[in-house]
Parts: structure tokens; C-alpha cells; sequence
């Protein structure tokens, strides 16, 4: 082979070299590109918590305006998602802006449970992005080490303190939706076997935990992904009002809590 034909060789394969290792990587780049923005965004979110819990609001707005940007990378990064989880992500993307805003604002008139409302308005969203993708997927990726995060403690259901195996005198059912429950209160007679059956309404995973009070475990706990139901039949001797809690992460501090009456 001549020189000049060497030479034609070497920079046709210079020239290809860009779109062979593109190719190469399809498919895994939206990927590390959501998983990156995914972790900032954990990031951010978490400096907010910080700087509010030391007073200083007014590094918020800062920070808070990288929730935009961080979106449109997430969302990027979502396409090689089911079409389905990619449109509930980009709906739900696109209400950083006005969420970044009203973080700025009840910043700058420096109220600090306005600025924490907001938080937990973010801490939902989050939430909601999350569920879109495969088990514990992103949380890996967020947590210290590439260990998962903590979910929750439905993520090793152990058999609720308060089941029993009896007939139940009672059915109470919830409804579970983004992110409250209907009832937020409901009652149960004390030693009286109660079936409860968790409905979950929602596009995400819900659960309906009451803790016992000496913290040794949950008297309830129920756990249901998105459009189907958990139901269980349960006995408190001891009467009291307990709070009810949806442990699944982020969804406690958007406002998903209730209670239990017991009588």
C-alpha cells in the first residue's frame, strides 16, 4: 500500500472513530445522563434543607435556581423510559419552575415554614419522578456508596404487630392518591377485629403505617402499588389517637398523614 493510500486509510478511520463509540454507547448515555441529574438534584435539594435549618434563607434563591436546569437534564436523560413514565416525568418536571419561584419567594421574605412547605412540595415531586423508574433504581444511585437509599420501612415487611387471624367485625377502607388520604381520619373500636384495606388511586406506591408506640415495630402496616389495593385484619386493645403515616420517601413530608382513633 502506497503512502497516499496509507495516509486515506488512517483519516477515514480518524473520521469514524467519533460515530463508532457513539454507537458503541447508545443506549446507556440517557441513562448516565438522568442518573447524574438525578443525583444533583438529590444534592440541591438537600442544601436547601440545610441552609433553612441554619437560617440562611437568603442562600435559597441560589440554589433553588438550579431545579430548572437539572429538570431539562432529567428529562433528557428519561427518554429511553416507557412512553408512559417519560410523560408522567416531563409533567411533573414541568413544575419546578413555579415551585423554584414560590422557593425564592417565601425565602426572601424570610419565612422558614413557608420555605419548609415548599421543600416538602419538593420532596413530592421528587417522589413522583422516582417511581418512574425500576426499584430502587435512582435510589442506588443517590445514596452514599451506591447502597440504597432508605425507602421506607415497607421495603422489609415484617408481619404487623396489631394482624390477627380472625373474622373481622368491621371494614374501614382508605383511599391513597398523590399524596393524602381519604379519610385522613378514621376510627376502629379497641380488642374489635377491623379489616382495613388501603386503596391505592394513585400513578405511585402508598403505604398506610401506624407505629406502636413503644417503637418496637408497626401495629399497621399496609403497602400497595399504584392501582391496587392491600387490606389486612388488625386488633388494638389499647385505646389512644395514633398518626398515620405514608413511610414511602418524601411522602410523609408532602402532607401524606392521617390518623387513627381508636375507641
Amino acid at each position: 500500500m502506497g503512502l497516499g493510500a496509507k495516509v486515506t486509510v488512517i483519516w477515514l478511520a480518524l473520521a469514524m472513530a467519533p460515530a463508532a463509540i457513539a454507537q458503541q454507547g447508545h443506549g446507556s448515555g440517557h441513562e448516565d445522563h438522568g442518573a447524574t441529574a438525578w443525583i444533583e438534584l438529590k444534592a440541591v435539594r438537600d442544601s436547601i434543607a440545610q441552609v433553612i435549618e441554619s437560617g440562611k434563607l437568603a442562600e435559597v434563591h441560589e440554589k433553588s435556581e438550579r431545579l430548572e436546569p437539572l429538570g431539562r437534564a432529567l428529562s433528557d436523560g428519561a427518554k429511553s423510559l416507557p412512553k408512559d413514565k417519560r410523560t408522567r416525568i416531563e409533567a411533573t418536571l414541568r413544575q419546578l419552575p413555579q415551585l423554584a419561584g414560590a422557593l425564592h419567594s417565601a425565602a426572601d421574605s424570610g419565612n422558614a415554614d413557608a420555605t419548609r412547605r415548599e421543600l416538602k412540595r419538593l420532596d413530592g415531586l421528587l417522589a413522583l419522578i422516582q417511581a418512574q423508574y425500576p426499584a430502587d433504581a435512582l435510589a442506588k444511585l443517590a445514596a452514599p456508596g451506591g447502597m440504597p437509599a432508605e425507602h421506607g420501612p415497607h421495603v422489609h415487611k415484617a408481619r404487623p404487630l396489631a394482624a390477627v387471624d380472625e373474622a373481622p367485625k368491621a371494614t374501614i377502607r382508605v383511599k391513597a392518591g398523590e399524596f393524602e388520604f381519604e379519610p385522613m381520619s378514621i376510627s376502629m373500636k379497641a380488642g374489635e377485629p377491623t379489616r382495613i384495606e388501603l386503596e391505592n388511586e394513585g400513578a405511585i406506591e402508598h403505604a398506610l403505617i401506624v407505629a406502636a408506640p413503644d417503637g418496637k415495630g408497626d401495629w399497621i402496616h399496609l403497602h400497595a402499588a399504584a392501582n391496587s389495593t392491600d387490606a389486612e385484619t388488625f386488633r388494638i386493645d389499647t385505646p389512644g389517637t395514633y398518626p398515620v403515616l405514608c413511610t414511602v420517601q418524601g411522602h410523609t413530608e408532602a402532607g401524606m398523614v392521617g390518623e387513627l382513633i381508636v375507641q
